[in-house]
């Protein structure tokens, strides 16, 4: 996903269409949202009603991603939508001022270092590895303990064994 500024005072979502780049005014495109999913209308018109600040959006990441995600969905599928402020990326001349030179940003969402294993090696591994002795021991010697039986046939009225 890449956000990129439009203006000094406004930051948009860069999404690619048939015809080329084409950047989302965040602000004025929360509207397609409404009244469908109030809280992604409510998370992007917070963030970004004042044009947003890339410190801002980093600190709220993990609340932004989802609805920008959507919005970049909503772009590239839809982008004749009513709601929709786009216009096509060649046509701004994306600068920044002195004061704060990040003119774009571009984030790449990865799983935690734990949760990837591309080759499946990390899940065979538990898959196959044998339990710990002491717990195998533990749970052995804990079942004489714990277990009952219950009988569960019902005796003949003249008590025999007769079925």
């Amino acid at each position: 996903m890449k956000l990129a500024r439009i203006t000094d005072e406004v930051i948009g979502l860069v999404v690619t269409l048939s015809d080329g780049p084409h950047i989302v005014d965040i602000a004025k495109s929360v509207g397609v949202f409404a009244p469908y999913d109030p809280l992604s209308n409510g998370l992007l018109n917070g963030a970004f009603k004042d044009g947003g600040d890339w410190p801002s959006i980093i600190k709220h990441w993990a609340h932004l991603q989802w609805p920008l995600k959507r919005l970049a969905l909503i772009a590239e599928t839809c982008p004749d939508h009513p709601g929709l402020v786009i216009q096509p990326l060649v046509d701004r001349n994306l600068h920044g001022e002195s004061s704060d030179p990040i003119v774009a940003i571009d984030i790449t969402d990865m799983k935690p270092r734990e949760e990837r294993d591309p080759t499946g090696r990390r899940a065979m591994e538990r898959q196959f590895v044998m339990p710990p002795q002491d717990a195998i021991e533990a749970d052995s010697a804990a079942t004489p303990e714990t277990a009952h039986i219950i009988g569960f046939t019902r005796p003949n009225r003249d008590g025999s064994s007769k079925r």
